[in-house]
């Protein structure tokens, strides 16, 4: 497929394969006679391939904790700076960043898995801290804290 604007290739797997063009509705129907071991995860990976155009993904996460604060340079590499004497960098090629408040950020972009490797790469670098509950959680992540030591030996 070609026009001047794009450039479409479809691998489309071998066998007897039937397809229709319709001028009107501008719609390429593919329809496939020829069923092997395989077809479902091609199609699989081709619904991925097109719904990854229009349908972005969102994580949102929160910190917390005294001197915490994340700024982001023009080329998207976020610097977090969460207590430590060095900074730490990440670059985030294909994920936007949003900031919402002072203490919470937004991460959007068309890749689902460079998403979820970037927002993980935020919160591996300060993991909650179970008994005073700062450090950086996902939204709606639900937390535990553990209950300090009770002198009863009075």
């Amino acid at each position: 497929m070609y026009s001047p604007v794009y450039v479409l290739k479809l691998p489309i797997p071998s066998g007897l394969v039937d397809t229709r063009y319709d001028t009107n509705t501008n719609t390429l129907s593919i329809h496939n006679l020829y069923l092997n071991h395989n077809y479902r995860l091609f199609w699989g990976f081709m619904r991925q391939c097109f719904h990854a155009c229009y349908a972005p993904s969102f994580k949102k996460v929160k910190f917390k904790g005294k001197g915490y604060y994340i700024y982001k340079n023009k080329r998207n590499t976020i610097t977090p700076q969460f207590g430590y004497a060095h900074r730490l960098y990440l670059y985030s090629y294909f994920v936007s960043v949003k900031f919402l408040s002072k203490t919470s950020i937004i991460i959007f972009g068309f890749s689902k898995t460079d998403l979820v490797s970037i927002s993980l790469g935020i919160k591996s670098m300060r993991p909650i801290n179970i008994f005073t509950g700062r450090g950086v959680r996902f939204s709606r992540q639900i937390i535990y804290k553990k209950v300090g030591k009770v002198s009863s030996y009075r």
